[in-house]
């Protein structure tokens, strides 16, 4: 999904469309999970493109939990080149608790842990938006090549779902309104992402190589 170029990120490259068109999309929110990305299922690890409504995704609170709906967009599919702010962010391995490179939309929420933000808010975890790991060591913006599609499950509730080996991916059941589903209220809906600006402060601020904890969400 990698592509080479003389100077600045890698492009991302189109990766192998799973769409099915009667599948409903995101229409450019900025958020969902790139295809390559990886999900813990119970059959083990599977990219994200190949989940199918009815299947069941391993989830940080509730266990195995049934897709109801997938929700699926293009990264970019408007007339010329993908603006800027729409762009993936590439995060090398270990940065946000995956265990491979992976790619982050700046628009998909990202759990942090740390004792920074205990000391802040009284609770260990917040939510930053995928746009703010630029501040962090590594992480670059990569601009999309050609189609690149994104995928994201949607549940009953919302769940962190662990993805690409170590972080946590959050799916926000809001976004089946769109396609004819009403969220329940869970536990999960506790968490509300910082705005940008906050997010920024937060990390810069608190991030320390080996002293905090990150999941994607």
């Amino acid at each position: 999904m990698f592509g080479w170029v003389t100077s600045g990120p890698d492009p991302v490259r189109p990766g192998r469309s799973a769409t099915r068109y009667q599948d409903p999309v995101l229409n450019g929110a900025g958020c969902g999970l790139v295809v390559g990305t990886t999900v813990a299922t119970q059959d083990g690890w599977r990219a994200v493109e190949t989940l199918r409504k009815g299947e069941s995704v391993l989830t940080f609170d509730g266990g195995a939990q049934r897709v109801i709906g997938v929700i699926r967009d293009q990264i970019w599919g408007g007339i010329g080149a993908c603006p800027a702010h729409l762009w993936p962010l590439h995060v090398p391995r270990g940065t946000v608790g995956n265990a491979l490179d992976m790619l982050v939309m700046p628009n998909q929420g990202v759990l942090i842990e740390s004792d920074e933000i205990t000391d802040q808010w009284g609770d260990p975890f917040a939510v930053v938006p995928g746009a703010a790991l630029a501040v962090l060591d590594g992480v670059e913006r990569q601009e999309p090549f050609g189609t690149v599609e994104v995928v994201l499950p949607i549940f009953e509730e919302d769940q962190m779902i662990f993805t690409d080996h170590g972080a946590l991916a959050f799916c926000q059941a809001h976004w089946g309104v769109a396609v004819g589903y009403v969220p329940k209220n869970g536990a999960a809906q506790n968490y509300n992402m910082l705005p940008l600006t906050v997010a920024a402060r937060l990390l810069e601020e608190s991030y320390m190589p080996d002293n905090i904890d990150n999941c994607m969400a």
